[in-house]
């Protein structure tokens, strides 16, 4: 189950690993129609609300069972969104680049993320990653 506290300009969504994907990537989409993104930018924030919470799951190690959390909100003009899970810790800056793989069949989530958003801060605190993004104009 899912809860949001507002339908302002800043939101934050929680639900368990179970329907993350499903749900928090509707909240990106939502929230891009409450403030009114561009919709290049709206189809962008939601892409990369998807990734992200995919990637956590698959290769995280976020279970069904655990919460993932998803604040949004816009500063200086720009949305961003912070997203935090319980998973293995991941440092996105840290990470070689080198597109997608083929014989595995992704790669291509961290690729949008560097493309697409400046990577604000990541940090690992008490058991919990999070991760902050600025979305660049689409």
């Amino acid at each position: 189950m899912a809860d949001r506290d507002s339908k302002s300009a800043q939101v934050t969504i929680g639900c368990n690993g179970a329907t993350a994907v499903a749900v928090l990537t509707a909240a990106a989409r939502s929230f891009a129609g409450d403030v009114g993104l561009a919709p290049p930018t709206a189809a962008r924030l939601a892409i990369l609300v998807e990734e992200l919470v995919t990637n956590a799951r698959e290769h995280g190690g976020v279970s069904d069972a655990d919460r993932i959390e998803l604040a949004l909100g816009v500063e200086q003009g720009a949305p961003c969104l912070t997203l935090r899970d319980p998973g293995r810790p991941f440092d996105p800056r840290l990470q070689a680049t080198g597109g997608p793989n083929p014989e595995r069949g992704g790669g291509a989530g961290l690729e949008l993320v560097r493309n697409w958003a400046e990577i604000v801060d990541y940090r690992r605190a008490d058991g919990w990653n999070e991760l902050r993004l600025r979305l660049r104009a689409a």
